[in-house]
């Protein structure tokens, strides 16, 4: 790669910053339906043409910044989760929920957004179905023994999960992230 190949790299990267921080900003002030790509445009200080350069439409940023969001969560779990690896099974379940709780802490604008009652359904809908994905994954390839079928119990162990934060979120995190994976252990990990 040469130098102005990583240049405009770094132009890419950047445009899409200010584009996303916008649309963040926004939604923070109304409902998604209601934000125009001009709207976007003018706060980000970005230029429409250079909007439709990258992006098809409105929903083509959010899908796109909610797969960011999401594989940043993934790859930074996945991380977690071999720190742990040596661990036994309940400690490593137990650390891998306290690290989800600390992440949606530490990113709490988007998620406080992407998860509020009139938030975007297609973020909690991408986030369980993702999240389902990966525990009936894990379920198979640790061979766990289950009563009931394996996609009901990754889909019910996903929607419980988005549940949670979704609460804990529209309460101002009364607990904290160990508490709050506390909670799950009692009630639906026992």
């Amino acid at each position: 790669m040469n130098g102005s190949d990583s240049s405009l790299d770094l132009r890419v990267r950047r445009t899409y910053k200010f584009l996303w921080d916008a649309l963040m900003v926004l939604l923070a002030e109304r409902d998604f339906e209601s934000i125009t790509v001009t709207d976007i445009c003018k706060r980000a200080m970005v230029h429409r043409t250079t909007f439709y350069k990258h992006y098809e439409d409105k929903y083509g940023l959010l899908f796109h910044g909610i797969q960011d969001e999401l594989n940043a969560f993934y790859e930074a779990l996945d991380s977690a989760i071999e720190g742990t690896a040596p661990r036994k099974e309940a400690a490593d379940v137990f650390a891998h929920l306290v690290f989800v709780f600390e992440h949606v802490h530490q990113r709490e604008p988007f998620y406080r957004l992407m998860l509020r009652n009139d938030g975007s359904s297609k973020f909690s809908t991408l986030l369980k179905k993702s999240l389902a994905e990966r525990i009936e994954h894990r379920v198979q390839k640790e061979g766990k023994q289950i009563a009931m079928p394996i996609e009901l119990y990754a889909q019910l162990n996903a929607a419980v999960m988005v549940s949670m934060i979704a609460w804990w979120l529209e309460n101002d995190r009364p607990y904290t992230p160990v508490e709050m994976t506390q909670f799950l252990r009692q009630e639906f990990l026992a």
